[in-house]
């Protein structure tokens, strides 16, 4: 299997998609290539991958550069050649925006950084065998406000009415938190906004220890490197 993560963070410490690669391995056999969306480094043509995922960005949602148009022409590519599509935060705004234009998304009301409950609200490969409810991390300000025609929610949090979401039966899904993110990384960027105070309240904020499970993003992500053209597994 050829898994191609699209990597759109911004800053340079974070270059590399550390954490989307470790689970992409967990697929067996599989081969992973990270690509830099910032800096124009994405290929013209998605024929020959066999999964795309699209990272987090401290990129605003409604942006616009070249680097930001050539991914949604290339998440467009992704949709039409039914290859399996995962966008995580930024990843999952660029998604609706590529389907559905730039109203759909924008400013969340309530921005979410910190361990979020998040609740499934419709049946799905992506969450096959996958609590009805767990704790994920979140960090955004952005988020889609208007889910495209022919997009299905499938999970949501107290703030967030999309956070997760399919395209018509097709393997073609965002996820609005970070199940990527472990506890190192997760506490880096709580530490980073302790110091801002933007926004001012995180969200159980000393509690990662106790609700951070592993085992809850290698599921979501092995099924997603599991589906079919279908969106089965």
């Amino acid at each position: 299997m050829k898994i191609l993560i699209i990597d759109c963070n911004i800053e340079p410490d974070s270059w590399g998609a550390a954490d989307l690669v470790r689970l992409a391995q967990v697929q067996a056999g599989a081969t992973v290539w990270v690509r830099r969306a910032p800096q124009e480094d994405l290929p013209s043509q998605i024929h020959g991958f066999d999964r795309l995922i699209v990272s987090g960005s401290k990129t605003a949602a409604t942006d616009s550069s070249p680097w930001i148009e050539q991914l949604l022409a290339l998440i467009r590519q992704s949709v039409g050649n039914r290859i399996p599509f995962l966008g995580v935060c930024f990843g999952h705004q660029m998604m609706a925006r590529a389907l559905g234009g730039l109203e759909s998304v924008g400013k969340a009301a309530t921005p979410e950084f910190g361990w979020v409950e998040i609740k499934t609200t419709a049946s799905s490969p992506l969450f096959d065998q996958v609590p009805s409810k767990f704790h994920s991390f979140a960090a955004h300000f952005d988020e889609v406000g208007r889910l495209p025609s022919g997009f299905k929610v499938l999970a949501e949090s107290e703030a967030c009415a999309v956070q997760a979401c399919q395209f018509q039966d097709l393997p073609t899904y965002g996820i609005q938190f970070h199940p990527e993110k472990g506890l190192l990384s997760a506490e880096k960027i709580l530490l980073e906004k302790d110091k801002t105070k933007e926004p001012p309240f995180l969200i159980n904020r000393d509690q990662g220890q106790f609700l951070y499970r592993e085992e809850i993003a290698q599921q979501i992500f092995g099924n997603f490197l599991r589906s079919s053209i279908h969106g089965r597994g």
